[in-house]
């Protein structure tokens, strides 16, 4: 949950039954909260316009996306289906998970699983922003260069990504094991971490650096372009899950023609989901790309905005 509306959230509940102010404070809070989301709604749909008509004159960036969920599927079958054999207990179920606490050969297994999804997510992903930075500064980098460049910097990836799956179950650790207060506790890092390692990717995409070098990279670039107390003023994560909305539409609609129809509807909800995943890989890394060259230079790319770079983030109230 993002820290503005964590925020709201706290104010609201502390406005016990009997406080007296109950009437005035609750609804001007909550018309803040509404305010907040329906401004990040219509800030976060101008970017992924924008970063979509970038992504129109350059459809074959989506192909990195592909090769990457292709590539995500593979090692995480291989992962789960041979550590899951080796570490997982015989009676283990995914139901069980919430009644006991995950015994170690699963934090292995989840290890292993962050860490290959996060190597191949960071490889092509570098491959796409490096591609896409060049085509927003105006050059026609191709796709094979920018594999070029993220196959050159495989080893700077592979610890970048072996950093992150340990950050990550350190942090799944911490809510697993410390109840409320260390999912709150946890939030917190997570949010800290997302905001600080923003950049990595574009910084090893442009900047022959390694990981721990990117990071501090990335948080300089974010302090010195927004500042330290900010929040996000976008969430691509957000506009997509509605526009995945409207695939369940399908195979209830496939009720009509009896069970074939079912399955062909569930059939073109999952095309839907695959195509809308992909374009959301390849938009967020078009406007990460753009928010880097914006961050490094102060030049706004072609078809962004000013004030859509600088209100990225806002600072905190």
């Amino acid at each position: 949950m993002p820290l503005w509306v964590k925020s709201l959230a706290m104010q609201l509940a502390q406005c016990s039954p009997a406080d007296s102010q109950r009437r005035a404070v609750r609804p001007k809070l909550l018309r803040q909260l509404r305010k907040a989301l329906v401004g990040r709604i219509a800030r976060t749909w101008e970017l992924i316009s924008e970063s979509f008509a970038v992504l129109k004159s350059d459809t074959e960036l989506m192909l990195l996306p592909i090769f990457s969920g292709v590539f995500c599927v593979l090692v995480s079958i291989a992962i789960l289906g041979g550590a899951g054999l080796l570490f997982l207990p015989p009676n283990f179920t995914v139901a069980g998970m919430h009644r006991q606490p995950m015994p170690q050969g699963v934090w292995i297994t989840l290890l292993f699983f962050y860490f290959g999804n996060y190597f191949v997510i960071a490889f092509f992903n570098v491959a796409l922003v490096n591609a896409a930075s060049s085509r927003l500064a105006g050059g026609r980098a191709t796709l094979n260069e920018g594999l070029e460049v993220a196959w050159q910097r495989k080893g700077k990836i592979f610890q970048w990504a072996l950093f992150s799956a340990t950050v990550g179950i350190i942090l799944r650790m911490i809510e697993e094991r410390s109840a409320w207060l260390g999912r709150f506790v946890g939030g917190l890092i997570g949010t800290a971490w997302t905001l600080a390692s923003y950049f990595v990717v574009p910084v090893l995409a442009a900047e022959d650096v390694g990981p721990a070098e990117a990071l501090q990279r990335s948080a300089e670039l974010f302090r010195e372009t927004w500042g330290e107390n900010v929040v996000g003023g976008f969430s691509f994560g957000l506009i997509f899950t509605l526009l995945a909305v409207p695939g369940i539409a399908f195979p209830l609609l496939g009720r009509i023609a009896g069970p074939a129809g079912i399955v062909a509807g569930l059939a073109l909800a999952i095309l839907y989901w695959i195509l809308l995943s992909i374009v959301s890989a390849a938009v967020q890394g078009i406007f990460a790309g753009a928010l880097y060259r914006f961050a490094t230079t102060r030049k706004v790319s072609n078809g962004f905005r000013m004030e859509d770079m600088s209100m990225a983030w806002q600072p905190k109230r």
